[in-house]
Parts: structure tokens; C-alpha cells; sequence
């Protein structure tokens, strides 16, 4: 009986794993395309029961670090290892690709506590959680322009560097675009209010991520 179950449980597994080939994409490509659209998908699908949440999609937390382990596994194909420059601590992939999670969910939580203060929303587990999700679907298309980037400019070459620094800024302001019309359409207020909150709270949150792995690199050296 316990062996029915566990061949079950492995045929669920498979099934879950397989179907991302389908949904991941597509997840990428309506976020691409529709980006407030999916943020909006995000807090609506939150109030389904659970097992109907995110079916024809790839929920958002899981989203994020799928793309951080596409943009790994990009950088390896093009032979880019940062494992030399890195603390001993973080030289094997399962650990970065760990520690790089958490540093992009900087990114998402700031902007959502960012909101839920404005709004003047009493802080728990549930009020953060709808637009921390809507966050995440936006912040991965910007996680992985960022690890593309970062792999070209690490080659030698002037034009690698250049095409390198074009996808981070194309990037960088389509995230930043996006998050000025998340807060003038949440709070109701004009869209230049929503670009200078997008990005005072964009540079706390960058700013946190470079203190963090300052830190990080100081307590494993």
C-alpha cells in the first residue's frame, strides 16, 4: 500500500515537473506581454481555493527562482563561472542559486511593504502576501535581464560589454516602468508620483542587496 503511494506520489512529481515545459514559457511570455495584466492575475488568483490557483500558469514565488536558474544555467553555457570571485560558502551552484534568491525577493518584499505602508494596510503574513506574488512575476523578467547581463559583460570584448549594459538599463527601466504604473494605479495618484516612489524604493532595495552580500562576503572570508 505504502509502495502504491509512493509510485502515486512520483507520478504527481513527474507530471508537476514535466508540465513547466508548457507553463513556464507561457508564464514568461504573458508577463513579458501583459506585465500589469499579470500582476493583477497574481492578487485575483490568491482568492481561489488552493488547488485551483495558478492552473493554467507558474505561481509567482516559483516563477522567480525558475528564471534564477535560467539565468544561471545561461551564464554557464556561456562559460561564464563565477565560483572564483565567489566566498567558498557559495562556490557550489545549489547554495548561489539559493543565496541569489533570496537577494531578488529583496526586491519584491520592498516594494510590496512600500505599498501596504501607503496604503495604510495593517502588516501580516496575508496582506503582504498578494502583493509580494504580483511582484515576483514582474521582478523575474528583470532577474534575468540582469544575469544576461551580467554574463556579457564578464566576457572580454568591448561590444559583449556594450550589449551587456544595454539589456541591464533596457531592463532596469522596463521594471521601473512598470512598478511606477503599479503605484499610481494602486494608490490612485499621477503616474510622475508613481516613478519617484518606484524608484526611491528600487534604489532601498538595491542598496539592502549590495549590503547584504557585502556582508555575506565578509563573514565567509
Amino acid at each position: 500500500m505504502d509502495f502504491l503511494k509512493l509510485l502515486k506520489s512520483l507520478e504527481e512529481l513527474l507530471y508537476e515537473v514535466i508540465v513547466l515545459i508548457v507553463f513556464y514559457p507561457r508564464t514568461l511570455w504573458l508577463t513579458l506581454r501583459h506585465p500589469q495584466r499579470m500582476m493583477d492575475y497574481a492578487d485575483t488568483e490568491l482568492g481561489d481555493v488552493q488547488s485551483g490557483q495558478y492552473s493554467d500558469t507558474v505561481s509567482p514565488p516559483l516563477f522567480l527562482m525558475l528564471t534564477l536558474a535560467l539565468s544561471y544555467g545561461l551564464g554557464e553555457a556561456m562559460h561564464v563561472t563565477p565560483a572564483g570571485n565567489l566566498p567558498s560558502q557559495l562556490a557550489d551552484p545549489e547554495r548561489l542559486l539559493a543565496f541569489r534568491a533570496v537577494l531578488f525577493s529583496v526586491v519584491p518584499l520592498f516594494l510590496s511593504l512600500k505599498l501596504l505602508s501607503d496604503l495604510k494596510v495593517a502588516l501580516d503574513r496575508e496582506t503582504l502576501r498578494a502583493p509580494f506574488y504580483a511582484q515576483c512575476y514582474v521582478t523575474a523578467p528583470f532577474a534575468l535581464s540582469f544575469g544576461l547581463a551580467l554574463s556579457l559583460v564578464a566576457h572580454d570584448g568591448v561590444r559583449s560589454k556594450l550589449v551587456g549594459l544595454t539589456i541591464f538599463l533596457v531592463g532596469t527601466m522596463w521594471f521601473i516602468w512598470q512598478q511606477a504604473h503599479w503605484f499610481a494605479a494602486k494608490r490612485g495618484t499621477g503616474l510622475f508620483t508613481g516613478w519617484l516612489t518606484a524608484v526611491g524604493t528600487f534604489v532601498a532595495a538595491l542598496a539592502t542587496i549590495i549590503l547584504l552580500t557585502l556582508l555575506v562576503s565578509g563573514a565567509t572570508q
